[in-house]
């Protein structure tokens, strides 16, 4: 399956918040407020995998975005190998 696919059957969508050199960035609203980045980005034959929580503090400025926070436990530099990332996502995404 394609990795939008696989993000997307947990409610990730393609961010606008950055761009990564050879990674794709998702992100994905949950009912509680919290914002979850997720950034899966191409390794030599691996891919790393990187997913922080934020929440969106609203500025009194009101020109500006809101600013994020980061909350909650984040995966970092996590390196899987391409024919495991597929369910190694399924099952670290379906958790949240």
């Amino acid at each position: 399956m394609k990795l939008s696919d696989v993000v997307a059957s947990h409610g990730f969508t393609p961010s606008t918040l950055g761009i990564i050199d050879n990674a794709k960035l998702y992100e994905r609203q949950n009912a509680d407020g919290v914002i979850e980045l997720l950034c899966v980005q191409k390794i030599g034959s691996a891919m790393r995998v990187d997913r922080q929580p934020l929440m969106a503090i609203a500025t009194p400025d009101t020109m500006h975005e809101p600013m994020l926070l980061p909350v909650g436990k984040a995966i970092s530099n996590q390196i899987i190998p391409k024919d495991r990332l597929e369910s190694y996502l399924n099952s670290t995404l379906a958790a949240a």
